[in-house]
């Protein structure tokens, strides 16, 4: 029979986790305001379970009867994990808020407006750096076709040595008009940033709002019309509108990458336009040309100069509006080492943006002065320190090695309690649910889009996190630019792309299995075994993605010789007469 003392013993064991509860529910329901009761539970939910896995670590850190060696490793990994889990905190509201969020304050679909009598004029500036002129030529020809009357197109040409690339470009943008301003450049520094600085130095002095639109992009017609009264706001600093991408519908790589990438653009930004901190993206946007002079321009020192534009226009105080309506579409790598270089940028960037702004981003008394608000802030430090977080937890699996290392060495032995492993797979369950539902909800992706979706991000997991660790240690990084000529198929040897996840995720997978044999039951040694599993089985759908892609550059080629081959064949026989 359980004795009273017992009974009593328990309760007051679960006093304090039900009052912090309740405590983050009550809160999360006074601060969450315009979210659903569902969307209150989930943070609060979040929040809790995040608290209760930093409690189970100090516990087992207090209680751990280790040597001091082994100590010092979990005691490190212990700290980058709770950095690790702040920064998902913020991250997590960013992606979920768009399925919590009943009521937004702010709109994310364009504005229906009176007729305009006055036109600002819009300078479009179209950069390129060894492109195919067919491609470059296809997106002038759109930008021709505006519905709008008051634009000038600024195509450059960025340190391309071959003519044969550049002068048919030019040679177009004379038969398209005055409109149209051709000019290239050899020995420019600053990359594609440079690029944009030369045109802003020659864009007509009475052009008043900036657009940039990448060499590869089918423009709408409406895109200028639909958005420059927007700027009737003397404070708007810039108009954001989403990347997005065409011809992906008919092969299975590229579908998945179009899914991945439309993540980040129907969640995380809405959230973010919540609280005016946007980002600009590069592409397929517009900033008032007044504003982009105050701030001196683009920044050449950056990977990613179009999200570090943001930081400086809203440290001054102009507003901005991310608005989530496709206005142009431009193509995806066809190859995964084209993905993986693009997301090698968009991952080092951020850092390089983070260690150039942090005193703007730091908490009032601290901060550099600026016009940020506390939540702009919050938003535009998690854009680096998210980077960031991929690489801090990539030590953890060296720390891990380490750890297992010191405990066999020294015959040491840290228990996990089996309700600890459940909670560990409740939570991980959870987890991909959620992001599951993301994609289902955010963007209607069928059951089979959303598995393609989720392999795409995880095919990633290695660059992001190496892009990551070097961001943390150097200052800078060579721009590596996106390859948009047709890929020739290169059979087994476009494994190549995927090789170090290949090895990486097998060595993992081997010593892991190793572990898991060798080990006592329930202990730390087969918690990191575990991961290490889990780590590789996201390394091996980078190589799955690289043999996609290659099925995918092979059928396309295989049907462009086909095409080649029939038009030679309907061509009329024109036999030449021979005289003596």
């Amino acid at each position: 029979m359980v004795s009273l003392k017992f009974l009593q013993s328990e309760l007051e064991a679960l006093v304090i986790p039900i009052a912090i509860a309740l405590s983050i529910t009550t809160l999360a329901h006074h601060y969450l305001r315009g979210f659903s009761v569902a969307g209150n539970l989930l943070m609060a939910a979040h929040l809790n379970l995040s608290l209760a896995g930093l409690a189970w670590g100090v516990a087992i850190l207090a209680n751990a009867e280790v040597g001091w060696l082994t100590f010092l490793i979990i005691s490190t990994a212990f700290v980058i994990t709770v950095v690790s889990l702040s920064i998902g905190l913020v991250q997590s509201y960013e992606q979920w808020e768009v399925i919590c969020r009943k009521a937004w304050h702010r709109k994310q679909d364009p504005e229906i407006r009176p007729p305009r009598t006055h036109y600002p004029k819009v300078s479009l500036h179209v950069p390129a750096y060894s492109e195919p002129p067919e491609l470059v030529i296809d997106t002038l020809n759109t930008l021709a076709k505006l519905d709008y009357p008051n634009f000038e197109v600024l195509m450059i040409d960025n340190n391309t040595t071959d003519p044969s690339l550049w002068r048919p470009v030019e040679q177009h943008c004379k038969k398209l008009g005055e409109r149209f301003r051709f000019f290239h450049l050899e020995n420019l520094p600053g990359a594609k940033a440079g690029a944009l600085n030369f045109a802003l130095q020659n864009t007509a002095e009475d052009a008043e709002l900036i657009s940039v639109v990448d060499s590869d992009y089918r423009v709408n017609a409406n895109f200028l019309s639909e958005l420059v009264g927007y700027f009737d706001d003397p404070k708007m600093g810039f108009i954001q509108t989403p990347q997005s991408y065409r011809d992906w519908n008919s092969d299975s790589y590229l579908k998945m990458c179009n899914w991945e990438y439309r993540l980040v653009f129907s969640t995380t930004l809405i959230s973010r336009n919540e609280r005016m901190a946007a980002l600009t993206v590069g592409t397929m946007g517009i900033i008032r040309r007044r504003v982009l002079d105050e701030v001196g321009g683009w920044a050449e020192w950056c990977l990613t100069e179009d999200s570090e534009l943001c930081v400086r226009i809203h440290a001054l105080g102009y507003r901005s509006h991310y608005l989530n309506k496709v206005y142009g579409q431009g193509l995806i790598p066809e190859n995964f080492e084209g993905y993986k270089k693009q997301r090698f940028r968009w991952t080092f960037g951020p850092i390089q943006e983070l260690r150039r702004h942090y005193r703007l981003l730091l908490p009032k008394p601290f901060a550099k002065a600026s016009a940020l608000t506390a939540m702009q802030k919050v938003h535009h430090a998690i854009h680096g320190l998210g980077a960031i977080k991929s690489g801090l937890e990539f030590l953890l699996l060296p720390l891990g090695a380490l750890a297992v290392a010191s405990m066999l060495i020294h015959e040491e032995s840290i228990h996990i309690p089996s309700h600890i492993w459940i909670a560990l797979a409740v939570s991980g369950v959870s987890a991909l649910v959620l992001k599951w539902h993301l994609f289902r909800a955010s963007m209607g992706c069928s059951i089979k889009e959303t598995i393609g979706a989720l392999m795409a991000t995880t095919s990633l997991d290695y660059i992001i996190r190496v892009a990551s660790l070097r961001g943390l240690f150097t200052e800078n990084s060579p721009w590596r630019r996106t390859n948009k000529f047709k890929v020739l198929p290169l059979g087994i040897g476009t494994l190549s792309a995927a090789l170090p996840e290949l090895i990486l995720g097998t060595s993992m997978l081997t010593v892991a299995s190793l572990m898991l044999v060798f080990a006592s039951d329930s202990s730390l040694v087969h918690l990191v075994a575990v991961g290490w599993i889990l780590q590789s089985l996201l390394f091996f759908s980078a190589p799955l993605l690289t043999l996609l892609a290659e099925k995918g550059i092979k059928r396309r080629s295989l049907a462009e010789e086909a095409e080649e081959q029939l038009a030679l064949v309907s061509e009329p026989h024109n036999p030449i007469m021979k005289t003596d």
